[in-house]
């Protein structure tokens, strides 16, 4: 990924594994991981609707290696993505 900006959907899930539809708390979305030189900027707690929360405009800067976004909620399991690199564009 070259350092730019992104959107993640993040999803509340029920004890059965479906989508939280009742769900309408706030989700805060870290970055974790060697990061040099930087981080994670733009709106990184959203507002679940129907239990999905969009983050729009987020930007990594700097540089990352095997870094990954952590999503957590107040009353919900917390979720980790796959691990992503960020490099410095040409």
């Amino acid at each position: 990924m070259l350092n730019g900006t992104f959107s993640v959907e993040v999803t509340a899930r029920d004890a059965q594994g479906g989508t939280a539809t009742g769900f309408s708390g706030t989700i805060d979305l870290t970055l974790q991981g060697p990061i040099v030189a930087g981080g994670l900027s733009g709106s990184t707690s959203v507002n679940a609707v129907n239990g999905v929360a969009t983050f729009s405009n987020l930007r990594v800067t700097g540089l990352c290696t095997g870094c990954t976004l952590k999503a957590a909620a107040n009353g919900l399991a917390g979720a980790t993505s796959s691990s992503f690199n960020v490099v410095a564009g040409p």
